[in-house]
């Protein structure tokens, strides 16, 4: 029997900064899909994501706005969701700008 291939769903992914503006948190959304297919690869500036799940698969690249320092990177992986952490490559202190 011909194996079918599965249909590529791009993850959701969110970011956001730590409390004292040092890193990233970073979420993907990979629901339905078992931890041992996730695979994540992270560079300077981005993180490429694949994982597979019973009738679909999951791929996405993503570019951050800061750059990372990715062999410092820390990874979980639960209840389908890949919370990342992710530390600056220079400490983050942008200029506040008045919004009127």
């Amino acid at each position: 029997m011909e194996e079918k291939e599965k249909r590529l769903v791009v993850p959701s992914m969110t970011t956001i900064h730590d409390d004292t503006d040092s890193g990233l948190w970073i979420s993907v959304n990979l629901a339905g899909a078992p931890k041992e297919t996730v695979e994540l690869e992270m560079g300077e500036a981005g993180l490429c994501v694949k994982a597979e799940a019973e009738d679909f698969r999951y791929e996405a690249c993503f570019m951050l706005a800061h750059e990372i320092k990715p062999e410092k990177a820390k990874a979980k992986f639960d209840a389908g969701l890949l919370r990342i952490y992710a530390p600056f490559e220079e400490t983050m202190r942008g200029h506040k700008v008045p919004v009127e």
